[in-house]
């Protein structure tokens, strides 16, 4: 891998690690062998943060059980599930270009970084079990979702989920379950592509470097770069930037001066993992469940 090195003037600078720059830099590398890449990390080694496997929540999101993509009723009382099938779609995409990667040789054999987890959502109480058989009727009208079973026997949740219903009171509960589901772990699979386009022509990798300033010129983009370990500061250019440094971003646009960015914010997400090393309880939750707050 070439590790640490510069390429003065890029056709593209790619500002972090995650499976966003990832994905783009083997898909941009594969359509144009020639273009020249250069990736900026701000960290010691690559993809350690929101797309690290312990860090990142948002595994394997198709449609099936986030409540975020169908939140409201309609004034009809039906469920939109319009942004579901959307989610779903991209997920498909995204499933596809990852068995492209593996036909080629990119990464190693699919099973090393997705798997099959049943994806679940579970409700409790009567305006959410109500909310939730309307969901499930209006997704499995979809082809996308037409397998997606429901649910409001306790005992035939327990079968899907025993844990969550081990001492639980039976009454007012719902649950669907998509058996088809999948878990990624993004961080794994990010490290594959890396590694294989460092060693690609014409890509560099530069860790312990933090992008600290965007300007744009007539044809091309000035990118301010600060080496971690020298102290020291050193432009480059690029034809294309693509930001994938999660909130690290934000000031990175705001710097570029362009009127699109005015208004931008963001907001910090906090929340804790509770990790069970007690391998017989584990082995009883083989499954993804999302719930509503009461």
């Amino acid at each position: 891998m070439n590790d640490n090195k510069i390429i003065d003037s890029a056709d593209v600078v790619l500002i972090g690690s995650g499976i966003m720059s990832a994905s783009l830099a083997v898909l941009l590398k594969l359509l144009d062998p020639r273009l020249s890449i250069q990736v900026l990390e701000i960290s010691r080694q690559l993809t350690q943060e929101s797309s690290d496997g312990w860090h990142n929540a948002g595994t394997g999101h198709a449609g099936y059980c986030e409540f975020s993509y169908t939140p409201h009723r309609d004034t009809d009382g039906s469920i939109n599930v319009s942004r579901a099938i959307a989610i779903f779609e991209q997920f498909e995409h995204s499933k596809l270009f990852w068995a492209s990667v593996v036909q080629r040789g990119i990464t190693g054999a699919a099973k090393q970084f997705v798997r099959p987890v049943p994806h679940l959502a579970f409700v409790t109480g009567a305006s959410q079990v109500d909310y939730l058989r309307a969901r499930h009727r209006a997704m499995t009208e979809h082809p996308f979702f037409e397998q997606m079973q429901y649910t409001d026997d306790a005992a035939m949740i327990a079968q899907w989920v025993p844990l969550i219903m081990e001492g639980r009171e039976p009454s007012q509960v719902a649950a669907t379950v998509a058996k088809n589901g999948t878990e990624v772990n993004f961080g794994v699979l990010a490290r594959q592509l890396w590694n294989w386009f460092g060693q690609q022509d014409n890509c560099a990798i530069a860790t312990e470097h933090r992008a600290v300033a965007l300007t744009r010129q007539p044809n091309s983009w000035q990118v301010r770069a600060k080496d971690l370990q020298a102290g020291q500061h050193r432009n480059m250019q690029a034809k294309f930037v693509f930001l994938g440094a999660g909130g690290g971003c934000l000031p990175l646009l705001h710097s570029t001066g362009l009127p699109e960015v005015k208004g931008l914010g963001g907001f910090p997400i906090a929340g804790q993992w509770l990790v069970c090393d007690d391998a017989n309880l584990a082995a009883r939750h083989l499954a993804k469940v999302y719930g509503l707050t009461p």
